[in-house]
């Protein structure tokens, strides 16, 4: 029996699952910067996008453009955020501003699915398609689910999915 199809199914199988956990980070920075750039848009305060979580007494990597302010850590690298001073904003920009993370998640489905369907199936190119693109459908889902979750841990900060937040910022 020939083993040399089944190994090369195993090394596609890794392939796919490596590039959908990095993924994952590509997936929550371009979630996170549709979030970012809305604010820049609407409001004109300064934006901080974070996306991992620095060890205690680092900062992990800063980049400042502008009124952006983007800290990169690789440490629990698919939860982000991006700060601004909502209670000085109307409920219709924040509303903007947190539909535009969903909304960049989707782009990136619509895009990564076109160039999936584009691509010779089971090739290296597919396989880094398809798995880009599951990391950000899974993205696209937990922002779009009404939930809770602690990315900290028990005793740290709720965040709140993208859904949860306006569905809470407009029932009041």
């Amino acid at each position: 029996m020939d083993e040399a199809p089944l190994l090369w199914a195993l090394v596609k199988f890794a392939w796919l699952g490596l590039v959908y956990w990095l993924g994952l980070g590509v997936a929550v920075v371009a979630h996170e910067l549709g979030h970012a750039v809305m604010a820049l848009l609407v409001t004109r305060q300064k934006v901080s996008l974070q996306v991992g979580q620095p060890a205690a007494g680092r900062e992990g990597s800063i980049f400042t453009l502008g009124r952006l302010e983007l800290r990169l850590s690789p440490r629990r690298f698919r939860y982000g955020f991006t700060r601004y001073d909502r209670a000085a904003e109307s409920r219709a920009r924040q509303t903007w501003v947190a539909l535009a993370g969903p909304a960049a998640s989707l782009l990136g489905c619509g895009l990564l699915a076109a160039l999936a369907t584009n691509t010779l199936v089971g090739s290296g190119w597919w396989i880094l398609w398809l798995g880009l693109f599951v990391s950000h459908f899974r993205i696209l889902i937990v922002s779009v689910w009404p939930l809770e979750y602690r990315p900290q841990g028990a005793e740290g900060e709720v965040w709140l999915s993208d859904s949860l937040d306006i569905w809470r910022m407009w029932r009041k």
